[in-house]
């Protein structure tokens, strides 16, 4: 074969695989990788970035780098990653969800077309339900032994004229508190229309001025202010400690950032995610939508905020599991550091001694357990392979949690701290009983 023969053959050959290539390629893909370049690089927030990013977009387009792509699926997960590694942005990403851009088309098209207005009524009805199922983001509430408060909250929500109640009930549970525990542990963030009203429970008395808005895109400047509450227990004269995780993210993030900087707040757990830009959804077509992240916000003391995907760097950094208990130790602490003659300190005293033995578990029997055996007035212990045992006023025996050594807790109804008295490693011959809001009394040994 000569030589001619045989590169007219490679370059068909070439032309027939090119053609394989170009009839796999997902057909929408050149509309959407130019659309989404454009609106980065009109629109980013991080001007520094924008045209860079939308530059090196189009270049590995034109390379063919995204040629292998042939499902809408593969188009989000490929250019969602590679917008993130190039821009820097944890928000930025495309997404295919038919359902969505219906739903924003609706919401964009409602001021000028009544079956869009209609959906969009439909569609917010909807979203209202479910966030009211949800609860809109608040997950529990409660006061922990020694008046520490505690709120876990999971989610800003976007709908704030209805979940303006549930908050208000939450923050008034929290009104017999001395300090109040917020867990975002597992908050990946929300809506920043909720964030005024939230924080105004923790910032006061007055509306406080806590950040500023810019959009690149409009040109916009907005200051933001709280919303001081019409309802509910305020709690901005109080110790404040934020839980943390790897994992919390976006507005958990501001709002942790924002009282931070604007009032004392100790946080524990694990540097947060980092992601400090608000985006907006930007429809690209009848199937994509391009989260863009368009929207920026600085401290209104610190005039910056957290670094995007480095977060919040924790006061005490601890593993996310065990940020309840060391927050619990820390507001207990607090308390006691505060107000050292209190009527309270009693209380606040016995809850430290369970939450900083929690930290630590004590697991079986206790070596020498046998000298704890026996009869203390109502009290009758029983040592066993996997625990120290009770029963008192002949009721079953109930396994006693061990706080440290020779300290028990029975965390019954009457909930009771019980620690041995002994003499070296003698029985022992009497049991302090320190039940939790009443005074501590000591028991002998019931001679058998």
């Amino acid at each position: 074969m000569t030589r001619v023969a045989t590169g007219i053959l490679t370059a068909i050959w070439l032309i027939f695989w090119a053609s394989v290539a170009q009839a796999t390629t997902y057909p929408g893909l050149d509309q959407i990788v130019r659309s989404t370049a454009e609106l980065v690089r009109s629109q980013f927030i991080d001007e520094s970035r924008a045209a860079s990013t939308a530059d090196e977009i189009l270049k590995r387009y034109a390379a063919g780098e995204y040629s292998h792509l042939e499902t809408p699926e593969d188009v989000e997960r490929e250019l969602t990653r590679e917008l993130r590694a190039i821009s820097g942005d944890t928000h930025i990403g495309l997404v295919f969800d038919r359902a969505s851009v219906a739903r924003y088309r609706a919401r964009e098209n409602r001021p000028t077309s009544p079956v869009a207005r209609r959906a969009d009524e439909i569609a917010r009805a909807t979203s209202a339900e479910e966030a009211r199922l949800d609860n809109y983001g608040i997950r529990a509430v409660e006061i922990l032994p020694g008046g520490v408060g505690y709120l876990r909250l999971d989610g800003f929500d976007s709908h704030v004229d209805e979940a303006q109640p549930a908050i208000a009930s939450a923050m008034n549970l929290l009104a017999g508190s001395d300090v109040v525990i917020v867990d975002l542990r597992r908050n990946g963030g929300g809506s920043s229309r909720a964030l005024p009203l939230i924080l105004g429970y923790f910032l006061g008395p007055d509306a406080v001025h806590f950040a500023t808005r810019r959009e690149r895109w409009t040109g916009l400047v907005e200051p933001l202010y709280t919303t001081p509450p019409a309802n509910g227990a305020r709690h901005y004269d109080k110790p404040l400690i934020i839980l943390t995780s790897g994992t919390t993210y976006s507005l958990a993030e501001h709002f942790t950032y924002h009282l931070k900087s604007l009032r004392p707040t100790i946080t524990v757990g694990e540097r947060t995610y980092g992601g400090g830009n608000g985006w907006d959804p930007v429809v690209l077509n009848d199937d994509f939508y391009l989260r863009l992240p368009r929207v920026g916000f600085s401290n209104a003391r610190t005039g910056t905020i957290f670094v995007e995907g480095e977060g919040i760097t924790p006061d005490i950094p601890v593993p996310s599991a065990t940020a309840m208990g060391r927050g619990y130790v820390e507001a207990l602490n607090v308390l006691l550091s505060q107000d050292a003659g209190s009527e309270s300190r009693p209380e606040v005293e016995w809850a430290l001694r369970v939450a900083s033995a929690r930290m630590t578990p004590q697991s079986g029997d206790e070596p020498g357990s046998e000298r704890l055996a026996g009869q203390f007035g109502e009290y009758l212990f029983e040592p066993r392979p996997d625990g120290l045992y009770l029963s008192f006023r002949g009721l079953p025996f109930y396994k006693l949690e061990r706080l440290s050594s020779g300290l028990y807790l029975d965390d019954r109804s009457i909930q009771q701290q019980l620690r041995f008295i002994a003499a070296g490693s003698s029985p022992a011959t009497s049991l302090e009983v320190l039940r939790y809001g009443e005074s501590s009394r000591t028991i002998s040994r019931t001679e058998e």
